[in-house]
């Protein structure tokens, strides 16, 4: 599989968490072409916000009990850039590659966890390779319908306002 077409998976899976009322993020874990694990964010179904699509995707992955070799071919596929929590869990993970659609401009942290992780001593840390922008604009259409269809919903404010702000890049 290609890693546009593992991303798309991911994208059709984050549709379906949309179809069932959840902010349409989803995640999967792949080892090369097998498809580890996989699952989408359900805040509102489960009345909780520790459930995001990374972090379930990632624990089902672990209870698999991979070897290092194998943990570092892993890949984490997910259409929203990982927040802090979650891009944690694939670096304890030992994920060896993440790959994701869209930036989050209000808690994705990519980038401030690699240039925390980059301030330590070479050999002293691991952080997964990342590489990001892979089916971009489909994942933002996700968002932008996600608002549209929810903007007239006072319950669902807090989530489509984080949505909105996927929708507008």
């Amino acid at each position: 599989m290609t890693q546009n077409e593992k991303m798309a998976s991911v994208i059709k899976l984050a549709k379906v968490a949309m179809d069932n009322g959840e902010l349409p993020i989803a995640a999967a874990v792949y080892l090369g072409d097998e498809l580890v694990s996989s699952a989408y964010t359900t805040e509102l179904t489960d009345g909780r916000f520790l459930v995001h699509a990374e972090q379930k995707a990632l624990m089902e992955a672990d209870m698999k009990k991979f070897p290092f070799p194998d943990r570092f071919a892993l890949e984490l596929f997910t259409n929203l850039e990982p927040c802090l929590m979650c891009i944690g869990m694939a670096v304890s993970c030992f994920v060896g590659k993440v790959f994701y659609a869209v930036e989050a401009p209000e808690d994705g942290a990519v980038d401030f966890v690699q240039a925390e992780f980059q301030k330590r001593p070479p050999g002293t840390w691991f952080f997964p390779e990342i590489n990001a922008g892979i089916l971009r604009e489909q994942s933002i259409q996700l968002f932008r319908e996600y608002t549209k269809n929810n903007k007239d919903k006072p319950e669902l404010k807090g989530l489509v306002d984080f949505a909105q702000t996927v929708a507008d890049l």
